[in-house]
């Protein structure tokens, strides 16, 4: 008479959230979809039985039971965990620590201690512009020195170092796009933001620029007003970024559609993360030779596809794109996607319900002509 299989040992692990930021990462990855990931632990069998007890950082301690079932969960730096249905009571428990994160997001801040003023090198080739505006701003608190032509602006900007280059695109002896590349190119120089001032509108030179290390596009039209905020706002998005290098193209949804953007990465063949943000909601878009090959926090979305559909009506937004090495690659969980079929589709789909509408509106006004009638 054979053996009964001994029963696979139980590994028992403690998970701690120090932050609600590190919860909501793995809430949104994989908690709520009934699963859980394991740094570091690589000992593991699968279908091995575990329990684990939860320490969240609104206190609350749940006990959760589950098994192995990826080993190589986050590139091998872990393993993933698929638990038990989840009772009522830690469904309530973990819906309090959502709530959290959000209470926490929306109420009031503390106001931000003074800041110096910030250094502005204003460069443009019209005397009026730089005389009006140079006015403007420092009647807002900023200390403006200015510039005729990029060339001008280079040297100025290598004697004294501003916090901000803000210039014209359209310029003699030196354009803007010369300025940036001049000012990207000098290791002094390659950390000051450089913010265009231009009535450049199309997304194939927005892209440009952004490609090149453009901060941020400003209208001419833009009151003085607006000018600081969006000021103040790229000088504490490139302090945010500390001493991290930017592997990749970032900028503004306003400026340049997801839809150039993706079309530039199929065209490059780029691989990496392409990061977008927009109010609360975030997603990151994984490309592999210029497809898409994966597609994390799909919101609301049932599908992938669906979630990219949704992300290419987004109107406002950052995008950020970082390079990836192959080795750094894994988690594609999407057969390669062609870019420009999601595109074509996404317009199809646009084109229809544009349709729709209006033979709603049609059906609307001439049933309103009938009753009129009647």
């Amino acid at each position: 008479m054979a053996d009964a299989p001994k029963p696979a040992k139980i590994a028992t692990f403690g998970v701690r959230f120090e932050s609600y930021d590190d919860f909501l990462v793995e809430y949104t990855d994989n908690l709520r979809r009934g699963f859980l990931l394991l740094p570091g632990v690589r000992s593991l069998e699968a279908n091995q039985p575990v329990r684990v007890k939860l320490s969240l950082p609104n206190r609350a301690i749940l006990y959760l039971s589950g098994t192995a079932v990826d080993l190589g969960a986050d590139g091998g730096k872990g393993t993933l965990i698929q638990l038990a249905a989840f009772t009522a009571e830690q469904e309530r428990i973990f819906g309090l620590c959502v709530n959290s994160v959000l209470d926490a997001s929306t109420s009031p801040k503390a106001e931000p201690p003074p800041t110096r003023a910030l250094n502005v090198l204003l460069v443009d080739d019209q005397a009026s512009v730089r005389t009006e505006l140079a006015a403007a701003l420092r009647e807002r608190g900023l200390n403006i020195t200015t510039a005729d032509n990029g060339l001008m602006a280079i040297s100025a900007a290598l004697k004294s170092e501003p916090d901000l280059l803000l210039t014209d695109v359209e310029m003699p002896e030196m354009d803007g796009w010369t300025l940036l590349r001049m000012a990207r190119g000098r290791k002094k120089l390659a950390h000051v933001p450089v913010v265009f001032l231009t009535a450049l509108s199309d997304d194939m030179s927005r892209l440009q620029g952004y490609r090149m290390g453009v901060d941020d596009y400003l209208p001419k039209n833009l009151s003085p007003d607006e000018i600081v905020a969006r000021l103040q706002g790229v000088v504490a998005r490139r302090a945010g970024l500390g001493a991290v290098e930017n592997r990749g193209l970032r900028g503004d949804l306003q400026h340049v559609r997801l839809g150039s953007v993706l079309s530039f990465l199929e065209a490059e063949k780029k691989t990496g993360d392409l990061r977008l943000e927009s109010g609360q909601d975030s997603a990151v878009l994984r490309l592999v030779q210029g497809t898409l090959r994966n597609v994390k926090n799909l919101g609301y979305a049932a599908s992938a596809i669906d979630r990219v559909f949704d992300l290419l009506s987004w109107e406002g937004g950052q995008f950020e794109f970082f390079t990836l090495e192959p080795r750094e690659m894994h988690d594609l969980t999407l057969e390669p996607l062609s870019i420009t079929y999601l595109l074509m589709e996404h317009a199809r789909r646009e084109d229809e319900a544009n349709e729709s509408a209006r033979l709603e509106r049609l059906m609307a006004s001439q049933s309103g002509s009938f009753d009129q009638d009647l």
